[in-house]
């Protein structure tokens, strides 16, 4: 199946028009904190250059707020103007190595950590101090970071290329959110 594969959940993003393995279009964008114009622009020139998918796949976090909302938007656009089905994937798979952690800044002095096996989640993404992150994390098994510097960490982000191999598995296109949204109150 040919699949148009959406990634914005880190600083930086992609996005891929992929068949059976093969990436056919690709374009990789800075999307800082969510607020990158340049995803609209390498979205725009890959259906331009390959509009003839099956399905649009999306990554849904966990990631920046904004990031996710633009991405997963974009994604129910593009699906319902071309009349295929939308489905979304977690970021975390969004890696190329059988094996592997992940962790991420999850904002207010916490990270999140994830283990990932034979291209599925060992478990749930899990909320943790930082330190708590790196000693979790097994030697010998690589370990990936959104974009914290951590030891041991090689800074990669998720790409939609590695995405649309996880299509099959893919389900709804609903943000993963690790935690409540911090909202700030109006003082008056």
């Amino acid at each position: 199946m040919r699949v148009l594969a959406i990634e914005c959940s880190a600083a930086s993003g992609s996005v891929a028009v992929c068949e059976d393995g093969r990436v056919l279009a690709e374009e990789e964008f800075e999307n800082p904190r969510g607020r990158g114009v340049e995803f609209f622009a390498a979205l725009q020139s890959v259906v331009e250059r390959r509009g003839d998918f099956e399905c649009v796949l999306v990554g849904t976090g966990p990631g920046g707020y904004n990031a996710l909302r633009s991405g997963i938007g974009a994604a129910l656009g593009v699906a319902r103007a071309r009349g295929v089905p939308l489905r979304g994937v977690c970021s975390l798979l969004g890696y190329d190595s059988p094996e592997y952690h992940v962790v991420g800044d999850a904002r207010a002095g916490q990270w999140f950590f994830a283990h990932v096996k034979a291209g599925r989640l060992v478990e749930a993404p899990a909320l943790v101090a930082p330190g708590e992150a790196l000693a979790a994390a097994v030697p010998g098994i690589p370990l990936f970071s959104t974009g914290v510097a951590a030891d041991r960490a090689c800074v990669e982000v998720p790409r939609a290329r590695f995405l649309a191999w996880h299509a099959g598995q893919a389900g709804a296109a609903e943000p993963v959110y690790l935690k409540p949204p911090h909202i700030t109150k109006p003082t008056k």
